[in-house]
């Protein structure tokens, strides 16, 4: 009898911490879906706001522009560095650093009287989205399973566009009813309340433990994620993928106004486009990489995202303009979980922080470049969907030829 107890009593903790360990794991999981839409939503909810903000402080049309490209011109530039940083910190630190500078800066947006202040406020808040959003997605790819990072990576995609989709529609909203200031001060709370949060629940999931170690990791992170070839792919992949992105946020709203309808439209098209990649992201199209490899899904959806800018680039009305979009987000839906995914696969602990430096560094070139492309394109006359269209055609033959070249690529 009192064996018999002492088996029964022995079993019970074990299930517990089981469930327990699981119960955690799912609430670090759902905490970390909220960084990372916190991560972008201070950017997106600013897209509405800033260029008439700019434009209140005094700012002529160039003025505008250079202070809006500072941020991604500095989110590029921090990067690769940041990467480095958070392999040797840790997730956690960067998460909290990249919250804190970002936060600072926009918190004092609210206070800036001239344009070349706010052009020094928008170095500061790239450098620390530099550090912020490679930690959130490397502390992503430490926590997924290796046999279904495309699904984790889906998630965190979802994150993105779940902040694209709520931030431009909730900044106009604050703007209009309190003035952009307030929304200042606002995404500056809640970036400055998720860092405590941040640190007082999120667990840390790599940093370096033994300080003798650091110069041989050191010397091991940069040189492997720039040359190891598949991730050259994606790096590839990723700068075409928002290059169209970038094509894109120019050309639509020029579109639409040629159509004649209202700018509300714009941002209901953008809509669709967020609600489908978020579909694509959370259902299971978002482990087709783990099952198919990376590249072939990578290249399914940068067919989608030609053929959404082609047929942009031939149809004005409103029912075609909203069908391309619904294709834009089954294409962004597939290729950036599968491109997100072969970070995690060709990194490990020691440089995937790195690993998404660079990937996020090409990133935001890309971003930057499509806008560039798109004004030279339309003062010739020619049409920037279209040419990016054929872009993408051209990129995913040499991304095709570049994966026959090696006999596996990621995932597969």
């Amino acid at each position: 009898m009192i064996a018999h107890k002492e088996t029964f009593v022995a079993t019970i903790p074990e299930s517990v911490s089981t469930n327990s360990a699981q119960l955690r794991t799912r609430t670090i999981a759902v905490f970390a879906f909220f960084v990372i839409v916190v991560s972008f939503l201070d950017t997106m909810a600013q897209l509405p706001v800033l260029p008439s903000f700019i434009r209140s402080l005094g700012a002529g049309a160039g003025m505008v522009g250079i202070v809006l490209a500072a941020y991604s011109v500095a989110n590029m530039a921090g990067n690769i560095g940041a990467g480095l940083v958070i392999d040797r910190l840790g997730r956690k630190a960067g998460i909290l650093v990249g919250m804190v500078v970002a936060g600072g800066a926009v918190a004092l947006y609210a206070i800036v009287g001239s344009p070349l202040q706010l052009l020094g406020l928008r170095v500061v808040h790239g450098l620390g989205g530099a550090i912020l959003i490679p930690a959130a997605f490397a502390f992503s790819g430490d926590a997924a399973n290796p046999t279904s990072a495309g699904r984790a990576m889906g998630r965190a995609g979802a994150a993105v566009a779940l902040a694209a989709m709520i931030g431009p529609a909730a900044g106009g909203l604050v703007q209009a009813t309190l003035g952009a200031r307030p929304l200042f001060l606002s995404l500056a709370a809640l970036l400055i309340a998720t860092s405590v949060l941040v640190l007082v629940f999120l667990p840390e999931s790599y940093r370096e433990v033994r300080p003798d170690t650091a110069p041989r990791l050191r010397a091991r992170r940069l040189g492997p994620v720039l040359r190891d070839s598949r991730l050259h792919f994606v790096y590839a992949a990723i700068f075409f993928v928002q290059l169209a992105m970038g094509t894109l946020s120019f050309a639509l709203p020029l579109a639409v106004e040629t159509a004649g309808f209202s700018a509300a439209r714009t941002g209901m098209l953008f809509s669709i486009f967020s609600l489908v990649a978020i579909t694509f992201f959370m259902a299971p199209t978002a482990g087709l990489s783990d099952r198919y490899g990376r590249p072939v899904v990578i290249r399914l959806g940068m067919f989608f995202l030609m053929l959404s800018l082609g047929v942009l680039s031939f149809g004005t009305g409103l029912l075609l303009m909203a069908f391309a979009m619904t294709v834009y987000g089954i294409g962004y839906g597939l290729a950036f979980p599968a491109m997100c995914a072969t970070v995690v696969d060709r990194t490990d602990r020691t440089n995937r922080g790195t690993g998404f430096g660079v990937f996020y560094a090409v990133f935001s070139l890309g971003v930057a470049a499509g806008p560039v492309i798109s004004g030279v394109l339309v003062q010739s006359g020619v049409s920037p969907t279209l040419v990016t269209a054929g872009v993408l055609g051209v990129a995913q033959l040499v991304l095709l030829v570049a994966g026959h070249q090696k006999d596996t690529l990621p995932g597969t």
